[in-house]
């Protein structure tokens, strides 16, 4: 499965999440989807970008470490803790339900956009 594959697996899963206004930790992340903890940075790189390019909320925002309840240091933008939590706050008020579901062509476009 390719890192755009990959992305368009996770991303219903954090739409779902957002609706409910719940963080996932990478480790749920992994239960829910079957990709790897590690492996996840990737994808979930593919996923900010694509939020970026489409000027949505940063979705992959809500995906943070289990110890401290934020993203990794392999986040694609440098935020501070409030920022973070005021993403998280768009992330969680956006109308997802709206939005189409992005395919991996789409992640692998984003990609090569930014």
């Amino acid at each position: 499965m390719t890192q755009a594959d990959q992305a368009a697996v996770i991303w219903p899963l954090l739409v779902f999440a957002a609706r409910m206004q719940r963080v996932l930790t990478y480790g749920e992340v992994e239960e829910h989807t079957g990709i790897l903890a590690r492996s996840q940075a990737d994808p979930l790189h593919l996923i900010h970008r694509y939020c970026e390019h489409k000027r949505y909320p940063l979705l992959n925002s809500i995906v943070v470490n289990q110890d401290t309840g934020f993203p990794g240091d392999k986040f694609p933008k440098k935020l501070e803790p409030m920022e973070f939590l005021v993403e998280r706050a768009r992330v969680f008020t956006y109308g997802w339900s709206v939005k189409d579901k992005p395919r991996s062509e789409d992640f692998q476009a984003a990609r090569d956009l930014i």
